[in-house]
C-alpha cells in the first residue's frame, strides 16, 4: 500500500472507534486477548462504468440515472453502510437503475461496469457474504464485483 493510501487509512482507523467486544465476551478473557472475527466493520460501494468513449449523459440516459458529479466516468455511489451490509447497498444501486436487462448487456460489452466493493476492517480476520440473488442480479447485469480491502496494520505501535 502506498505510504499516502497507508496514511490515510490510519488516520480513518484512528479518527472512528473500534466497535467493541461486548462486555460479556470481555470480562471473561484473558488479559492482552486479541480479538478476531466478525462481519466488516464498514463498506463502501459504487456502480462505475469506464473505458474508451464513455459518455456520461448518453450512460445516464440509458441507466435512468445521473452519476455522481465527483466521478470523471460515470459512477454511483451507495451511501456507506457502517454494518458492512453490501447487499443493501447493491439493493440501493440497482432500484434507482434500468431493469432492461438488454441495456446492460450492451454497457457491459462495450465499456468496464464493475461494483467496486471497499471494505474496511477494525480488526483482521472479518468477513461478508451476499445473499444469492443479489449475486444473480449482479451476473444477470454482466457486472463485474471487486473487492478492495483495508485491515488494520498491526505491525506499528
Amino acid at each position: 500500500m502506498p505510504a499516502s493510501l497507508s496514511s490515510a487509512v490510519a488516520q480513518l482507523v484512528l479518527v472512528r472507534p473500534m466497535k467493541p467486544v461486548p462486555p460479556n465476551i470481555a470480562a471473561s478473557a484473558p488479559e492482552g486477548t486479541q480479538w478476531f472475527g466478525g462481519a466488516v466493520d464498514r463498506s463502501r460501494l459504487s456502480l462505475r462504468v469506464a473505458g474508451p468513449g464513455v459518455d456520461r449523459e448518453a450512460i445516464s440516459a440509458l441507466l435512468g440515472h445521473p452519476p455522481d458529479p465527483e466521478a470523471k466516468h460515470w459512477a454511483l455511489h451507495a451511501p456507506e453502510s457502517s454494518d458492512g451490509n453490501l447487499d443493501s447497498q447493491v439493493e440501493w444501486i440497482l432500484s434507482r437503475l434500468t431493469q432492461d436487462l438488454a441495456i446492460w448487456r450492451d454497457l457491459t460489452q462495450r465499456f468496464k461496469v464493475d461494483l467496486f466493493c471497499g471494505l474496511f476492517l477494525e480488526r483482521p480476520n472479518r468477513g461478508v457474504s451476499l445473499r444469492p440473488d443479489t449475486l444473480g442480479q449482479i451476473a444477470a447485469r454482466g457486472i463485474l464485483l471487486g473487492f478492495d480491502i483495508y485491515a488494520p496494520d498491526h505491525t506499528k505501535a
